[in-house]
């Protein structure tokens, strides 16, 4: 799909953006971010500026959010994520988060494949990211679903990794149970005007870790934990 001269740019932007703010990077995530075309999940009018590290707007008022929010998320030192793992993404937005994970989690040729569950609660959004999944070749590893994220989705629970792509006022306690012994949440919780980055793990059966990575400013959740 890429010339080798868009391998080694995307290569290179990604690197330098490592660099920049401090994630480490690894060869599986190089992969995974020349494998996923960032210019189909975007708006036709940005497709020139996909790769321009801030937030893009795509539709009903939300955005994509930076190259570096996004492979922060799927750093070694957040979500880590592992071949054969299962995703719950809270937020598909326009679905190129849940094909990064796709990446990660289900390569091609995987014979222990994962997969991302990812869930929406407009309407209008979860055509935009099926369609975007479905015309980029990632329908087999994910799964677009209309559902109120903070409930998180019981059907396929426990999760290896809860990525909260929207700022929650608080941590919702169906995610926390949703989530696997051993497995790690990603979730910013604040206000409109400050938020915290945290990094959840589920050490044992109602016992959990926090860690407070940086601050950040997602659009809001909605729904129940809105």
């Amino acid at each position: 799909m890429y010339s080798e001269l868009d391998k080694k740019n995307k290569r290179n932007l990604i690197k330098r953006i490592g660099v920049m703010h401090g994630i480490e990077i690894t060869d599986r995530m190089i992969q995974a971010f020349i494998n996923v075309p960032r210019e189909e999940f975007v708006l036709e009018r940005d497709k020139n500026s996909a790769y321009v590290d801030s937030p893009r707007p795509i539709l009903a008022g939300q955005t994509i959010s930076a190259i570096h929010m996004v492979i922060m998320y799927i750093s070694p030192s957040l979500s880590d994520p592992k071949e054969g793992d299962i995703v719950l993404e809270v937020g598909a937005g326009s679905g190129y988060n849940a094909a990064l994970f796709a990446e990660m989690v289900a390569p091609k040729g995987s014979s222990n494949p994962g997969h991302v569950y990812a869930l929406e609660i407009i309407p209008e959004l979860v055509e935009f990211a099926r369609e975007n999944i479905e015309r980029t070749g990632y329908s087999d590893r994910v799964t677009i679903i209309h559902a109120d994220g903070g409930i998180g989705y019981p059907e396929k629970a426990p999760f290896d990794i809860i990525s909260v792509a929207a700022a929650s006022k608080g941590i919702p306690e169906p995610l926390k149970e949703q989530l696997k012994v051993g497995g790690r949440m990603i979730i910013p919780v604040g206000t409109t005007f400050f938020q915290e980055l945290i990094l959840i793990r589920k050490e044992s059966s109602g016992n959990f870790s926090q860690k407070n990575i940086c601050g950040v400013r997602f659009v809001p959740l909605t729904g129940k934990y809105g």
